[in-house]
Formats: structure tokens, sequence, C-alpha cells
């Protein structure tokens, strides 16, 4: 597979890695990166089926760290097991939005940072400082407090871990909710 093929699959698969600025490699005096894309349009499949999409501004992938860095990226991740009769990914679902997201290969993590957006197909939104995200598991967490709005609710937690299949959360810490109606 070519190295060009394997930066755009990181950044659906794992998940981007951003690092800001343009076109800089990681920190540290490491070399800049191998393959730099601009306006990254990226989807990954299993078989014949999509499991993640995406888009970014920018993509950085350095070969030989196997490190990715996106800035203003997203990443679609199409629901587990669609509605009855509905094609795959058209429901549910969630996108992650984030200004910038690195990644690594060899770890199939990748965190989000610099104010995350999390969308679900349910109508749920989260806010949160930073995500990190598991491709082995399709686990995403975080340790920094999440805001959440819904159709009917409001929520305000310290942690969460989202379970990508069925968009299922679970709050810890202190964790403070109003039903109803959003104001």
């Amino acid at each position: 597979m070519s190295r060009l093929l394997a930066a755009s699959l990181v950044l659906l698969v794992f998940a981007p890695g951003c690092k800001p600025g343009s076109g800089e490699g990681a920190s540290g005096g490491q070399p800049p990166p191998e393959v730099v894309l601009h306006g990254a349009r990226l989807e990954s499949f299993d078989g014949d089926r999509l499991i993640r999409s995406g888009t970014a501004r920018q993509v950085s992938y350095q070969r030989t760290t196997g490190e990715v860095w996106a800035t203003d990226a997203t990443i679609r991740i199409p629901p587990g097991s669609p509605p009855q009769g509905a094609p795959p990914g058209t429901e549910g679902g969630v996108e992650v939005s984030a200004p910038n997201m690195e990644g690594s290969l060899a770890s199939k993590q990748v965190v989000a940072s610099g104010g995350v957006i999390i969308r679900t197909g349910k109508g749920m939104e989260a806010r949160t400082p930073r995500l990190t995200y598991d491709a082995t598991t399709e686990r995403a967490h975080g340790n920094e407090g999440v805001t959440v709005k819904g159709p009917d609710y409001r929520l305000r937690a310290d942690r969460f871990e989202l379970f990508f299949p069925d968009e299922t959360f679970n709050f810890a810490g202190s964790v403070e909710s109003v039903l109803g109606a959003p104001e």
C-alpha cells in the first residue's frame, strides 16, 4: 500500500493527527512531515462497508514514526447497524470535529483537542476540550469536562466515555442534568 494511501487511511481509521501550523512536523526537532495533504477528504472501508469518513483542512504524515496530524478535522463514524431497511450510514452515527487531531498508526489512537464537538444522529451535541479515541475498542473518553445538549435535556459532567457502535455515553465525576425542553 502506498504511503500516501496509508496516510489517508490513518486520518479516517484511527483519527487524524492535528498539528497547528502550516505543514510543520512534530515539535522537538523532528524532520518535517513526508506527506502533507491540503483539503483532504477520506473514506475508510472494511470490505465494501464504509466504516469511517472525514475531512480536514490539512493532514501531515510522518512515515518514519507513523504519526499523523490534522487541522480543522471531522471524522464521521456510521452506526454499528442501521435501522431495518435503511442504507448503511444514513441513520444515526457519530461525528467528531476538532481544530486539532493527532494520531498514531502504531497505537491506533487519536487525540482531538482545541474544542471538540461530538454530534450523534440521535440529536445530541457534546462539547469537550479534549478527547482520546481508540480505534481498536471503538471508544472515546475525556477527563477535562463535557457539556451535552439533547432534544429534551442538558448535562454537564467531569468525565465521559463514548462507545461508538451503539452511541452509548457514560458520564462520571460530578454530573448535573436538567430534563425538559431546552431554554
